[in-house]
């Protein structure tokens, strides 16, 4: 998963490793408690993943992160700050959304398609 932000608004992003699918949302604002309830969105239909893998951002280190990992039960890993490659999966994504927002006036028609 990442945050990122386009024209002033934060989305967090999801992708599944094995299927690659995404999930994005955006946020009310950068902070842990609305990144956590939109995961929990996300988790919800799916089921909690096993492992989820982050960059090593305050929020995803916070303490408030770590709690939520622990009561949901999946192992959070973070990538070096060194190494950014290790979260490649989710970096190259946030390029692709942020063209189809580019793109398109919908983002979730956009990744309909995609």
């Amino acid at each position: 998963m990442d945050l990122f932000t386009y024209t002033g608004i934060d989305y967090v992003l999801c992708i599944d490793y094995f299927s690659k699918y995404p999930e994005i949302a955006s946020l009310s604002h950068l902070g842990s408690f609305a990144t956590i309830e939109r995961l929990k969105s996300f988790f919800s239909p799916y089921g909690i993943p096993d492992i989820v893998v982050s960059d090593n951002g305050l929020l995803f280190s916070s303490y408030k992160f770590q709690e939520f990992a622990d009561q949901w039960e999946f192992e959070h890993i973070t990538s070096s700050s060194r190494y950014p490659q290790s979260n490649g999966q989710a970096e190259r994504f946030v390029q692709t959304v942020k063209n189809c927002l580019k793109k398109a006036d919908d983002i979730y028609l956009a990744l309909l398609d995609y």
